[in-house]
């Protein structure tokens, strides 16, 4: 199994069969188990044990593994009954390759089935007036990076780097990624150069953020004490080298 093309596989099963994060989070959950296994599948998890690291109810754990399922992703099974459960994951690869296989054929050049290669027929005959339609930009989500970002090494060295936990990395990549998104710098960008992306940004933008801090602080230092800092048309006229004349 490819643990890139699982990932990529979920994802277009995702929105087909209307997955929740519940869901979501179950099937990456399983998957990095497998995964920690050198993917061993089947593999066997307790279910009290998958509860308690998602914090998940009986019910709604149920309710998920039950729509994974149905959805063709994985299959499980249990010996009359017993919390150790043994897990199947679904091979994604194949079905994300067919989805990404070229289109070939007889019709694939514009020509009838024994024509001429050289003679468009029907309804591909060109327009000369028509212009092409522009390419349509594809963005994938922010909780679609995320969740494939947290994933990665990269992730792990930027966690020990700095000391930051998964909320804080979260609102990093969230900033990161509304940022980008207003100027269209991720407009056809695959998961995988987002996450890299991220990986570039957050010691620049944690060194911008960390400048601005010294800045302020040492200009309050330098400020005598008791001296509110100039404002407005004073800050201004000081730099102007203009005096205010009394009335």
């Amino acid at each position: 199994m490819n643990y890139i093309a699982q990932i990529k596989g979920f994802w277009l099963l995702h929105n087909k069969h209307a997955l929740n994060s519940t869901d979501t989070a179950l099937y990456f959950y399983l998957l990095e188990v497998c995964n920690s296994t050198n993917w061993i599948n089947p593999f066997k998890r307790n279910n009290a044990k998958v509860m308690a690291d998602l914090h998940l109810s009986r019910a709604t754990f149920f309710r998920s593994r039950s729509k994974l399922k149905k959805a063709g992703i994985l299959n499980f099974r249990s010996v009359n009954g017993t919390p150790n459960v043994t897990y199947n994951l679904t091979d994604l690869e194949l079905i994300y390759r067919d989805r990404n296989q070229p289109v070939t054929g007889n019709n694939s050049t514009g020509c009838e089935p024994g024509g001429d290669p050289g003679f468009v027929t029907g309804n591909d005959t060109l327009n000369k007036n028509s212009k092409p339609k522009p390419k349509q930009a594809v963005v994938i989500s922010c909780a679609q990076a995320f969740v494939f970002y947290v994933e990665t090494k990269n992730n792990r060295l930027l966690k020990d780097r700095f000391g930051l936990d998964n909320n804080a990395m979260r609102l990093f990549f969230e900033t990161f990624y509304n940022s980008k998104i207003d100027l269209g710098d991720l407009n056809n960008k695959t998961i995988e150069e987002i996450a890299r992306n991220f990986y570039y940004w957050l010691p620049k933008h944690l060194a911008a953020v960390q400048k601005e801090k010294s800045c302020a602080k040492k200009e309050s230092y330098s400020r005598p004490a008791g001296v509110q800092p100039l404002r407005g048309v004073a800050a201004a006229l000081k730099f102007a080298n203009v005096e205010m004349r009394e009335e």
